[in-house]
């Protein structure tokens, strides 16, 4: 991926992939939060969020100054408007992960729950495609892209079966506790998690193929 991104844009690239790592770093702790019981953690990530927004705002503004003084043509300008979704997905992950860390704090107040349902898996396999989504775009790997739209469906199917677990048919609906309804909402988040790296895959593969796949699956 470095030699799309020449000299000029080569901060931008840098600021895309500290906000890759640092939302990842916020949903891996935002889980242990979660599986801990920790609010320690879970306020953590929530002061790390304000440094994310951040770095989108500058990004935002790396862009605006290349595209006004440089008026790139063809490749780039296919370049940048990736890389412009790629930083809103990234922000939106740091988001998810500070929804997480909130439910995880309610959790707590509540004391301890013994049955996360696959909440667990769910966030071991979220994080796995997230790192997937960050290191192709890092390599300039576009199997590890197309990997991750494999991948998400995992993420999916996890989030279906906490929710049944609780309210479908195999579910009993009177006996679900406040607790249990905040892991739905963490369950959803990580959903939401699995859809961003999609996205950001989806945007690699924009910029080393051309090819548009968006809504094609």
């Amino acid at each position: 991926m470095q030699r799309f991104f020449h000299d000029e844009l080569r901060q931008l690239r840098d600021d895309l992939i500290l906000m890759g790592e640092r939302s990842l770093d916020m949903t891996r702790l935002a889980l242990r939060a979660v599986e801990q019981g920790d609010d320690a953690l879970a306020l953590q990530v929530r002061g790390m969020d304000d440094r994310v927004d951040e770095l989108e705002k500058r990004v935002d503004r790396e862009i605006m100054r290349y595209l006004t003084l440089f008026g790139p043509m063809g490749s780039d300008v296919r370049l940048l408007l990736a890389a412009r979704d790629i930083g809103h997905d990234l922000e939106r992950i740091a988001d998810e992960a500070s929804v997480i860390a909130k439910r995880a704090m309610v959790i707590s107040e509540r004391g301890p729950l013994k049955d996360l349902l696959h909440v667990p898996q769910e966030g071991v396999i979220t994080c796995e495609v997230l790192r997937l989504a960050l290191d192709g775009f890092i390599e300039g790997d576009i199997n590890k892209a197309r990997l991750v739209l494999d991948r998400d469906a995992e993420i999916d199917a996890l989030n279906r079966k906490n929710y049944d677990s609780l309210f479908g048919s195999v579910g009993d609906a009177t006996k679900v506790s406040a607790s249990h309804v905040e892991l739905i909402f963490i369950s959803k988040a990580l959903e939401r998690i699995g859809d961003h790296s999609k996205n950001i895959s989806e945007q690699v593969i924009f910029i080393l193929s051309g090819e548009d796949i968006r809504h094609a699956r």
